[in-house]
């Protein structure tokens, strides 16, 4: 598919992305509440930390990744009984709140507390409902690119949240300025949910909604009238939806576990990748570079992480526009093995020696978000989208979100404490961090299938078979092969 093309399908297509776009402005939202746990903005000199212990400053920093946990399981129960629209609603109050409260009180510790929890529960639900929401509703030719956005809307929240959180703006303060932006995507938000949130025709068809679902699907496929193609999607739906009937609701029966597994190794390789401690030593090598001490920073933009965070919007963009043409398997397993790569080396590094140079270490640092940049953090969403039975695919996907959660929650409440002052702390958080993932891209290696290019029916599929699945390209599966 030549450039031209690809532009005209996307753009025929539009309804699709629109129909999520609702979940991604929240993403965008709460993925600045989430760059707290991923970079040290100095919240110990703010004025709602001001004579608090540090247990209760790392306990209000948590609650973001604890109430995500909450939000992901609510949005299991949601998702299946009520329509997309309506828990869109839900989770835009959950904003609006909580950036209501960041403005109005920024300086308590515990309206700070408060607006984390609800910005929290609001990133799960929402993270939760676009993936299971996309996943059905986009054409298999552009499933990779728009589930990979999702990833990019929270690194690109994150990003801002990185930049603004250690600004001294004088008038306001960070939370406030970091709320009026939520504010302002969420007017956004309820437009676009208001008027283009069409329903998954799956979720239709599951509750015998036939004439309903054919509306729907003509909505989002921009058609005025019922095409072959779309007559074919619709058969492949009803014929996958009789195939889960026969299924148990478990997620570790009827061959489940096989792609929960492989989906949960590459979130934990995800979270390994970029996660507080890792972007910490990356963050401090650079400020070393820069000539900025990381304890002086606090009223400044700390150039580092706008340096670490701009090369993964710029790569991430060109990799998230490859994953339909150069498949999910192939820039998930270089983009694996070339950070764990990286991370070890330098890792071992640091361990033998304390004369590397921090220009030498910045440099193999940014190869190294070049690497991560390739689709470790996004793909497992995308993969998230399309590899479950949709009997069991929201539970599943908050399963992998709840991982993730947890993950965040281990590494920030462990190294919160430490004082990055030596290399060897540099050598252990590295080696740590590095030596699974190698692993794991073996494991990947031999066991994740290619699902570039197939509808949900068979992609799915793919997961499920135990030999002879695709590692490359893309075919038509013949059967469900359970275990």
């Amino acid at each position: 598919m030549g450039c031209t093309e690809w532009v005209e399908l996307n753009q025929k297509n539009k309804p699709q992305s629109n129909a999520i776009a609702t979940g991604v402005f929240t993403l965008l939202a709460t993925g600045m509440y989430h760059a707290a746990t991923l970079y040290d903005p100095g919240y110990r000199n703010e004025e709602w930390a001001y004579s608090r212990s540090d247990t209760a400053v790392l306990v209000t920093l948590m609650l973001f990744h604890i109430a995500a946990i909450v939000g992901s399981l609510a949005g299991w129960i949601l998702i299946e009984r009520y329509a997309k629209k309506q828990i869109n609603f839900v989770t835009m109050s959950f904003v609006i709140v909580g950036c209501t409260v960041s403005i109005a009180v920024p300086h308590s510790l515990i309206a700070v507390a408060f607006a984390r929890s609800l910005m929290g529960v609001a990133h799960g639900l929402a993270y939760l409902l676009v993936l299971v929401h996309g996943g059905e509703i986009v054409i298999k030719e552009l499933r990779g690119v728009i589930m990979a956005a999702v990833n990019f809307c929270v690194i690109s929240g994150a990003l801002i949240g990185g930049i603004v959180n250690p600004v001294d703006l004088e008038s306001l303060t960070a939370h406030q300025f970091l709320g009026i932006i939520g504010l302002t995507y969420m007017l956004l938000a309820f437009f676009l949910n208001l008027m283009l949130c069409y329903e998954s025709p799956v979720f239709l068809l599951q509750r015998n909604h036939d004439a309903e679902a054919l509306r729907s699907m003509l909505k989002l496929r921009n058609e005025s009238t019922e095409s072959w193609e779309i007559r074919n999607e619709m058969t492949e739906f009803k014929t996958m939806l009789s195939e889960d009937a026969t299924t148990s609701r478990s997620i570790f029966m009827d061959g489940n576990l096989r792609p929960l597994a492989l989906v949960a190794l590459g979130k934990v390789a995800s979270v390994l990748s970029f996660n507080y401690a890792v972007n910490t030593v990356k963050a401090n090598v650079i400020d070393e570079v820069l000539d900025s001490s990381a304890t002086t920073t606090t009223t400044d933009i700390r150039l580092s992480i706008v340096i670490l965070m701009s090369i993964r919007m710029v790569v991430g963009m060109g990799a998230m526009f490859a994953v339909d043409v150069l498949g999910r398997r192939a820039l998930q397993l270089v983009s694996i093995c070339s950070t764990g790569l990286v991370l070890v080396a330098m890792g071992i590094v640091y361990l033998v020696t304390d004369s590397i140079t921090p220009d030498i270490g910045m440099a193999l640092f940014v190869a190294c978000e070049v690497g991560a940049s390739l689709g470790l953090t996004f793909i497992p969403d995308v993969l998230c989208s399309e590899a479950f039975n949709t009997k069991k695919k929201a539970l599943s996907i908050a399963v992998v979100q709840v991982l993730e959660q947890i993950l965040h929650l281990i590494v920030f409440g462990v190294v919160y404490w430490w004082d990055f002052a030596v290399y060897d702390r540099y050598g252990v958080t590295l080696l740590v961090a590095g030596l699974p993932m190698l692993g794991i891209g073996y494991v990947l290696y031999r066991k994740l299938p290619e699902t570039s290019k197939m509808s949900i029916r068979q992609a799915r599929i793919e997961f499920y078979k135990r030999e002879g699945i695709v590692f490359g390209g893309s075919k038509n599966s013949v059967e469900v092969l359970y275990d």
